[in-house]
């Protein structure tokens, strides 16, 4: 039985079958439904491009496909606009080998090489179908993984509709909170109950502070909501410098940069990543003169940032801590959110770059993140 490809037939279990002759794909076709396979069959490329990106389960294609006007060219930027989860199998049929050399040239062109198999006609019915088979498994296995993808990220996008919606409605409580015992405090009071109230104070403070960190960490949406354009760092540094001048200021703290390059990203996001990271490197420096220097240097097509402290430096164990939510760790007593390095590694992330941290105690710590150079063609 003859099935020409139709898209509105495709789906995660058929099988494409690409080839100008009818007759290999009547044959291969007669037995994979023997296997209790589905399948189509196509002579167009454009097809097969449909079908890959219909997340279909595997395609074969013969060897005089690739010689056809751009195929081979098609076919390999389709392989490679897969989405992260996505490896499709390929079986190439090849006769006599003739197209070897183009088959391995797709090998070094296509970032899918382990999902590309290639075998000789005329086919072996045993090997045939074990490959087939080995490839629909794997090729089921990643639906898997899809699947698992959607539904934590659809479980973590609750926590944060969540968490955000719970911080928004604790701070009109603890305003009314806060307000009562500022009227407290203005009040004539004994030493005791004074002491008790300013406790209170300073306790509601520190979690309106909490949640407003909170909020923050929630609100910070998908890369596609946000505005990405040339920023100067070097403007970036000195918005944060004012907004932490104070804590420079009582902590006696020393806050030096080299020339910072032009980078491609959010300025209020990169503003808010800046100051938490220097912020963090002087409170919780525990030294009489706290030191930070921030350094950059291109790297490819990234810029790489240093942001060194000499504070006491984290254990090992924690470094890896550090930046969830709500830890707190290191030999520091100064107290925070916890929240933080976390809202710092979510703004790195969506600027598609990565944040970590070198230390060892008592030899201070170093931040560092990467961050795109700027498109000023596109700008």
């Amino acid at each position: 039985m003859n099935k020409r490809a139709d898209t509105q037939e495709l789906s995660s279990d058929t099988i494409v079958i690409a080839t100008r002759l009818r007759q290999n794909a009547e044959v291969m076709g007669q037995f994979l439904e023997t296997q209790g396979q589905s399948w189509l069959e196509t002579d167009s490329i454009e097809t097969v491009v449909t079908a890959i990106r219909a997340e279909i389960g595997l395609v074969i294609i013969t060897e005089e496909m690739l010689s056809l006007d751009h195929n081979f060219e098609k076919l390999v930027d389709c392989l490679n606009e897969q989405p992260k989860w996505s490896d499709i199998p390929v079986i190439f049929l090849l006769k006599n080998c003739r197209h070897f050399s183009s088959s391995m040239s797709m090998f070094e062109s296509t970032c899918h090489q382990r999902s590309i198999t290639l075998l000789e006609i005329p086919l072996k019915r045993r090997e045939f179908n074990s490959t087939v088979r080995t490839c629909l498994n794997n090729r089921q296995r990643q639906f898997e993984l899809r699947d698992t993808l959607s539904q934590l990220h659809q479980s973590n996008q609750a926590l944060e509709n969540f968490s955000h919606v719970v911080a928004h409605e604790l701070r009109n409580p603890l305003n009314v909170v806060t307000g009562s015992l500022d009227l407290l405090e203005r009040s004539p009071l004994e030493n005791q109950q004074q002491t008790i109230v300013e406790m209170g104070l300073r306790t509601s403070h520190k979690m309106n502070k909490t949640l407003t960190t909170l909020l923050e960490f929630s609100k910070l949406e998908s890369r596609q909501n946000l505005i990405f354009e040339p920023t100067d760092m070097n403007l970036v540094m000195e918005e944060a410098m004012n907004k932490l001048q104070t804590i420079i200021d009582v902590h006696q703290a020393s806050v030096n940069w080299n020339h910072l390059p032009v980078v491609q990203g959010n300025a209020d996001l990169l503003e808010k990543l800046v100051s938490n990271l220097i912020k963090n490197a002087i409170i919780h420096n525990g030294t009489t003169a706290p030191r930070v220097m921030v350094m950059s240097e291109l790297r490819a097509d990234r810029y790489y940032f240093q942001i060194i402290d000499n504070g006491p430096g984290i254990p090992s164990e924690d470094q890896s801590e550090i930046f969830k939510l709500f830890s707190r760790v290191g030999k520091t007593r100064v107290e925070g959110s916890g929240i933080g390095l976390a809202l710092c590694q979510r703004i790195v992330e969506q600027h598609g770059g990565h944040l970590g941290v070198d230390s060892e105690l008592d030899q201070g710590s170093t931040f560092y993140f990467d961050l795109a150079t700027a498109d000023i063609l596109n700008a």
